[in-house]
């Protein structure tokens, strides 16, 4: 059985706008007046998507060799 290796720079770069989106809606959250514990539990399901997605797509950003 074999494993894939690690980017861990693209995980680096992932968890930047996944982070980012994380924390401006627990601001917006705050600052519209919803409960605390509603505005962490939808920050940490909308983080995960948004992870895996900017992990997608910097992977194969990554791959594409120029000719």
């Amino acid at each position: 059985m074999t494993f894939k290796t690690i980017d861990w720079r693209i995980v680096g770069m992932a968890l930047i706008p996944a982070l980012g989106v994380s924390i401006a809606l627990t601001l917006l959250g705050g600052t519209i007046g919803l409960s605390e514990s509603a505005v962490d539990r939808v920050s940490q399901i909308v983080f995960f998507p948004i992870f895996l997605g900017a992990c997608h797509f910097y992977k194969r950003r990554r791959s594409v060799k120029p000719a």
